[in-house]
């Protein structure tokens, strides 16, 4: 049987790698866009703060590595750009010769992830202005910051990665503001829990401005400040923290059907509308393991267990995907924050619950 898997994170390693177990006989393929392939992208923030001393220490297998421990064929720097479930194969482009490339499948698999949000404002193209998705990413922004050219970051975003982000500048002595759009950081969390998170950040010399849009970037050739539906702030650089959009947009036409916020639609199973075609990681919404209602989880944890499953149903199985609680954690200055998703839900599940 020929497995193709269209990314190689965590998803798509896991695939690979569950696969060969079950079978060492199956061809299994990853085609990736990427020159990094299981990367460990929650600790970004901690390579930039230097926590995290090696970019090698992000690296969990490069290509050649899992290639040489898995046996799967791993393709990087290779984008696919359609999917012909008629013919059940892929076109893509060899990003370093442009080449036109075809590959056929008898399984397919897309792990296609998502990738950081670029705002629609003026002054995002400027010098120092960052997202950290990647380990290029980190590496930027790490880089930067070592040159001496940071002194002032302003990121844009509260959320979990945004204040992760805003600590690690903070310790390598960058003056760092946080702005959010939202009345508090930390969207979902209690406002008294949130009001608490941002006294703490203050304290820390981490100052966070909340109900603040920001409309521009401004510059002449790299960052010198940003414009606010309140007020400017000086700064030498921004860091965009303010979501990740799923990478489906190559699917258009190919008849596999997405959800309303562009993830791929799958069944208890991870299969899609499409016979032989599955999807898993963050470019799939899954289920919540309480209510049983569609949920995105855009997290390595989903990643690896849907992983798991997509692979052992390739191989013949029926196993139902248990579904994800939602439960998130974050590393602040001398504080760790968790969001009680799963009590939340109890509490909602005993209201309506006769």
């Amino acid at each position: 049987m020929k497995v193709l898997i269209i990314g190689g994170v965590a998803a798509g390693t896991k695939v690979a790698a569950k696969l060969k177990r079950e079978n060492r006989n199956y061809d299994v393929t990853i085609l990736t866009k990427s020159k990094d392939i299981s990367y460990a992208g929650c600790g970004l923030p901690y390579y930039v703060g230097k926590v995290i001393p090696g970019r090698d220490q992000l690296i969990v297998n490069t290509p050649e590595k899992f290639s040489n421990l898995t046996g799967v064929s791993v393709l990087t720097e290779v984008e696919v750009t359609k999917v012909n479930p008629s013919d059940k194969t892929v076109e893509a482009i060899n990003l370093k010769t442009q080449e036109n490339l075809t590959y056929n499948y008898d399984k397919l698999v897309i792990a296609t992830g998502a990738d950081a949000i670029m705002p629609p404002i003026d002054g995002v193209n400027l010098k120092n202005v960052f997202v950290l998705r990647t380990p290029d990413d980190a590496e930027n922004l790490r880089s930067a910051v070592e040159a001496g050219d940071i002194k002032r970051a302003v990121v844009v975003g509260g959320g979990y990665i945004g204040l992760e982000v805003a600590e690690n500048l903070s310790l390598q002595g960058v003056r760092t503001t946080v702005i959010d759009m939202a009345k508090h950081v930390l969207p979902g969390f209690d406002d008294e829990l949130a009001e608490y998170v941002e006294n703490h950040l203050a304290d820390q010399g981490i100052m966070t401005f909340t109900e603040t849009k920001l409309e521009a970037i401004l510059g002449e050739e790299k960052v010198e400040k940003i414009k606010t539906n309140n007020r400017a702030f000086k700064a030498d650089a921004v860091i965009l923290s303010v979501g990740i959009r799923p990478n489906t947009a190559f699917l258009a036409d190919s008849g596999i059907e997405l959800m309303p916020n562009r993830t791929i639609k799958v069944n208890e199973f991870l299969e899609t509308n499409i016979e032989d075609i599955y999807a898993v990681g963050d470019c799939a919404t899954v289920s919540n393991r309480l209510t049983k209602n569609p949920a995105w989880s855009p997290m390595g944890s989903t990643a690896n267990i849907a992983g798991r499953v997509a692979a052992k149903n390739i191989a013949g199985s029926k196993i139902s995907y248990p579904g994800v609680l939602g439960t998130a954690v974050a590393k602040l200055p001398q504080l760790n924050v968790e969001e009680p998703v799963l009590q939340k839900q109890l509490l909602k599940k005993v209201a309506i619950t006769p």
